[in-house]
């Protein structure tokens, strides 16, 4: 009878061990398990960086190029002193999100032309995070 108390308690004694280690485990684990994917750190890097808005450079760039793309003659951005009647409003136009402006001025629709392939994508960007902001 002894000898199954002693083994009981040595069973007892390393479940307890095993559950222990398990504990201490675990975090490991799960972190080697569900490691960072980079490709969402990037994304996670980007929408910081647009939420930290543009520099006063890239404010000017934006807004030479939304004028000399004649954007000024079709749409109404009151910070690039544009007035147009032809295409919509972008002040305040709050159905608007950067996607939308980047596809729209990449692809065009309707009477707005398309200008994917005359500007660069990196211009197409800066002016889609300008109008972003500046509609504000």
């Amino acid at each position: 009878m002894a000898s199954n108390t002693a083994m009981v308690g040595n069973w007892i004694k390393a479940g307890l061990a095993t559950l222990g280690a398990a504990v201490l485990v675990s975090p490991l684990v799960s972190a080697v398990a569900n490691p960072v994917d980079p490709s969402q750190m990037a994304v996670e890097e980007e929408a910081s960086a647009e939420e930290a808005g543009l520099t006063a450079e890239q404010v000017g760039e934006a807004r030479d190029l939304f004028n000399s793309w004649s954007c000024n003659a079709c749409h109404v951005l009151t910070d690039a002193n544009a007035h147009g009647h032809i295409g919509p409003s972008l002040d305040g136009n709050e159905a608007m999100d950067k996607a939308f402006i980047v596809a729209r001025v990449t692809n065009g629709q309707g009477a707005m032309p398309g200008f994917g392939g005359q500007m660069t994508d990196e211009e197409i960007d800066l002016v889609s995070a300008y109008i972003m902001e500046a509609k504000k």
